[in-house]
């Protein structure tokens, strides 16, 4: 059997009421590729845009797709966005060549249990977060239509401008 990929490192924080801004609860999963990834060593580089998706959701991959041609700006604003796929176990085998068919070039990382989308309390997908460098969660958007990734770039150009939480 494959080890469990998910080890929660904080107690799932409560939503913020509306006003403030919540914590991002921390995280270790694997990528596609078997390496640790964490929150914490994320926002060393700078801000966290997480998305959400599954291979059976189609609105979500739409999401990912309109976001790739913003991916080497990200790069140049210390930005990773961390896709989190939500496939169970079964179907984790194929999400690593689907990421690569559609040429995704953003860190995507497996969590079958779910575990991931129960501790940000994510009701439905595509949900994407913005986590700031103090790991507060600064935007969250759920759902997906064409032109939504116009009001996400708008978002993460907003984060950069506020005085330089996406510079090291």
């Amino acid at each position: 059997k494959r080890v469990a990929l998910l080890l929660i490192m904080l107690i799932v924080l409560p939503l913020a009421d509306e006003g403030t801004l919540a914590d991002a609860p921390g995280f270790m999963l694997e990528d596609v590729d078997g390496n640790p990834v964490n929150l914490d060593s994320l926002l060393t580089k700078g801000p966290v845009l997480m998305s959400f998706w599954a291979l059976w959701c189609k609105m979500c991959i739409k999401e990912l797709d309109a976001l790739k041609p913003y991916a080497e700006e990200f790069d140049s604003l210390n930005i990773t966005l961390l896709a989190i796929s939500q496939d169970k176990t079964r179907a984790v085998p194929k999400v690593k060549p689907f990421a690569t068919s559609h040429n995704w070039t953003y860190q995507v990382v497996l969590d079958p249990e779910n575990a991931m989308r129960e501790m940000y309390n994510v009701q439905a997908m595509p949900t994407l977060f913005i986590i700031d460098q103090n790991k507060k969660i600064v935007f969250t958007h759920q759902g997906y239509k064409p032109g939504d990734e116009e009001l996400i770039i708008a978002e993460v150009r907003e984060l950069y401008e506020k005085g330089g939480e996406c510079e090291q």
